[in-house]
């Protein structure tokens, strides 16, 4: 039986962000941002629930990756 592999920190100041990802502070400011400008959206409107749905889409994506590295 194999031994799980030790779990390694969200964090590692000391490595490099690969191109393109944002650091990890700065994407959670774009996910409070995009969930602050959303927040009165109507269920009831298409285009708002697009918008919302892209917005927090993107936010969520450049969050995960901050948290990857």
């Amino acid at each position: 039986m194999t031994t799980p592999p030790t779990p390694m920190s969200l964090r590692d100041l000391a490595h490099e962000l690969p191109p393109g990802a944002l650091p990890f502070d700065v994407a959670l400011q774009l996910a409070r941002e995009a969930l602050a400008k959303h927040e009165n959206a109507d269920i009831r409107e298409q285009t708002a629930m697009y918008f919302a749905a892209s917005d927090l889409q993107y936010a969520l994506r450049n969050l995960v990756n901050a948290c990857d590295d």
